[in-house]
């Protein structure tokens, strides 16, 4: 993506577990919705895919996103099924050391992590999948949450210059024309 945007952006994927993931999931894959048995493996698998990149994170956050994108990308266009080979596999195109991965996909610090991750998009308001909140590198204590976001919405932002070095999160709000804009503080 920096290299699309020709700017130096950093950013952080938190995967977001809670009840609307786990909804969210489970009519993206039209799974019966008033199963316990189903919520339960949506919910087991939700959050090892989350360990998963927790771990994956550990070797690095660049690995981390791309072993995140390459599961995403086999589980949602390629139509596979989460499973340890799909892991394996995975995890080894994004280059991680397997070893140490298959170690700490289930350590406590993978799960400490998680933890860490969901109190500070609990802090920053983010309640649902998608969202980015966009933070000044000069001031990191205010930021623009910004619902249904995505990498288009992000790529279109620069190329209009509505992100710049000079700019606020508040000017950037102006400018993006989104119903679901709010103000955070950190």
């Amino acid at each position: 993506m920096d290299q699309q945007l020709n700017t130096q952006i950093r950013y952080r994927f938190i995967p977001l577990f809670n009840m609307n993931t786990i909804q969210q999931t489970i009519q993206l894959y039209h799974l019966n919705q008033h199963s316990l048995i189903t919520r339960q493996q949506v919910v087991s698998i939700l959050n090892q895919v989350i360990m998963d990149y927790m771990a994956a994170s550990f070797q690095g956050r660049k690995r981390g996103r791309r072993y995140l994108l390459l599961l995403q990308n086999e589980l949602i266009c390629q139509n596979h099924k989460y499973n340890l080979a799909l892991v394996k596999t995975v995890a080894q195109s994004a280059g991680l050391d397997l070893e140490m991965f298959l170690e700490d996909r289930h350590s406590d610090l993978a799960k400490e992590a998680h933890q860490k991750d969901q109190q500070i998009a609990a802090e920053l308001g983010v309640t649902r999948t998608a969202s980015a909140v966009v933070f000044d590198s000069n001031d990191q204590n205010e930021g623009v949450l910004i619902n249904d976001f995505d990498y288009e919405s992000l790529i279109s932002a620069m190329h209009n210059n509505y992100l710049d070095d000079e700019q606020s999160p508040q000017q950037f709000a102006k400018h993006y024309h989104h119903s679901l804009l709010k103000i955070v503080q950190k």
